[in-house]
């Protein structure tokens, strides 16, 4: 089944409530971020992905990133839909390069700061072409890269960059099962798959700093 986005709202809510307690100097973020979802075989793009997270500096370069986003993938709409919708919840490393690169800077002391993320989760995908078939349950790793400028002290605008690796799926983007295709010989394989996002997002940070 896939994760609800009212209950994961909830959780993230939380988590945030728990950080803001913890961080007097404004190490938690809230993000969220809009875009392209893509796919190199078969050659599918679309605006289809959003994501949404929070974020934890531990100080002004290391911290921790939780976050839960969706794509749709579709190769017919008409007469018939085919395609896949996808979820997926990551917990991530998240890093200031900007930072790492330059020891004498401030946290979030700079107009422009550049991110760099890293992590492992867990998708689950779900075919509307077989919508009988079931929910396919995925691991992944995920990485990206977000140069971000600040607007006012505490809210910025960005741009991400980020790549997942599905292991073990079962389902191709059309919808259609992976061992249905000549090379597995009707054998039920799985393979991996690549998926990127290019988004615009915001990032609003709470505290003082």
């Amino acid at each position: 089944m896939l994760l609800s986005v009212k209950k994961l709202t909830f959780f993230l809510l939380l988590c945030s409530s728990f950080a803001f307690a913890q961080s007097p100097y404004g190490g938690f973020s809230i993000d969220a971020n809009y875009g392209i979802s893509g796919v190199k075989d078969p050659g599918l793009s679309d605006f289809s992905h959003f994501d949404f997270g929070v974020r934890y500096m531990f100080d002004d370069t290391w911290g921790v990133k939780l976050d839960y986003g969706q794509d749709k993938f579709r190769t017919q709409e008409a007469p018939v839909e085919k395609g896949i919708n996808t979820s997926r919840i990551s917990i991530q490393a998240f890093s200031n390069l900007t930072n790492l690169i330059d020891s004498r800077s401030y946290f979030y002391s700079r107009t422009f700061n550049l991110y760099a993320h890293a992590g492992a989760g867990y998708s689950m995908q779900k075919s509307v072409t077989i919508p009988e078939g079931g929910t396919d349950e995925i691991g992944h790793v995920i990485f990206g890269i977000t140069p971000q400028i600040s607007l006012t002290d505490n809210l910025a605008i960005g741009v991400d960059a980020t790549g997942i690796i599905h292991f073990s799926q079962h389902y191709w983007f059309d919808g259609s099962y992976t061992y249905n295709s000549p090379e597995f010989n009707g054998s039920p394989n799985a393979t991996s798959t690549f998926i990127y996002n290019f988004t615009v997002g915001l990032s609003y940070t709470f505290g003082e700093r």
